[in-house]
């Protein structure tokens, strides 16, 4: 089982970058060479396949190895809405953390109304959401198998923070006005708050929620390029996700798929 769940994680590493560095990769080129850009038509699509690497990739890893039987079952994992009232409560807490920590910092600067950050979480869940069915549904169940639960986290940072880095390169992203080092950073805050809901619930599309509101919201609530303001998110969700984990996680593991 353990060889089987390594092959799954090497192939969604490595087929997941190759994907990012086909499309994103060439959308750098084309905008360095100024043949097309990310607005255009053509550039957003080869944005958009290229930030749905991930999931793309993990369907068919998963489809490969017998762990879903096709498509439908497949979304009807990933869409999985209902869960107990607790773990939405511990999705809703963490996002909070997220953006109160720096609110009471004075880190947040107020840009779109809510209502907007409302209406985009449909499309956050399709930009960036559905990301976790390869990076907590995949890789990091099977890192948990391996090292122990902060080191698997870890782990998963970094490889989904290096993942994002084409991003920066890309002439009209957020990214392309951010500080990679910065956004590094959260990426651990967040990887940690995203392992324990998964560790806890056994819930990928909490992941999933969770990773859309956090990118809906911040376009209402911007959190401010600051090293401290980033620091102290990461440190504060790292610390309410390692107490929520020794409180409840070890009682409801994940288990590695």
């Amino acid at each position: 089982m353990q060889t089987n769940d390594h092959k799954m994680a090497m192939q969604f590493i490595l087929f997941t970058y190759l994907m990012t560095l086909l499309t994103w990769g060439s959308l750098i080129l084309a905008s360095s060479l100024e043949w097309f850009g990310k607005d255009t038509p053509l550039g957003m699509t080869i944005f958009i396949l290229g930030g749905n690497a991930p999931p793309i990739v993990a369907y068919f890893i998963l489809k490969k190895h017998g762990k879903v039987s096709g498509f439908k079952a497949f979304i009807k994992t990933a869409f999985a809405l209902k869960q107990p009232f607790p773990m939405y409560m511990l999705v809703l807490i963490l996002t909070a953390a997220y953006f109160g920590i720096p609110a009471l910092m004075g880190g947040i600067t107020n840009d779109f109304p809510i209502y907007i950050a409302i209406l985009s979480i449909p499309v956050m869940i399709i930009g960036g959401g559905l990301e976790e069915l390869g990076w907590r549904h995949i890789l990091q169940p099977f890192l948990e198998t391996r090292f122990s639960f902060i080191t698997s986290t870890l782990l998963t940072s970094c490889i989904w923070a290096l993942w994002h880095l084409p991003l920066f390169f890309i002439p009209g992203t957020s990214q392309s006005n951010w500080s990679f080092g910065l956004f590094c950073i959260s990426i651990v805050g967040m990887s940690f708050a995203l392992a324990v809901i998964y560790r806890i619930s056994g819930s990928i599309w909490l992941c999933i929620f969770f990773h859309a509101l956090i990118n809906a919201f911040s376009a209402s609530w911007v959190v401010n390029e600051d090293f401290w303001i980033k620091l102290a998110i990461a440190l504060g969700l790292t610390m309410i996700s390692l107490g929520l984990f020794f409180l409840y996680g070890n009682k409801n593991k994940a288990v590695a798929i």
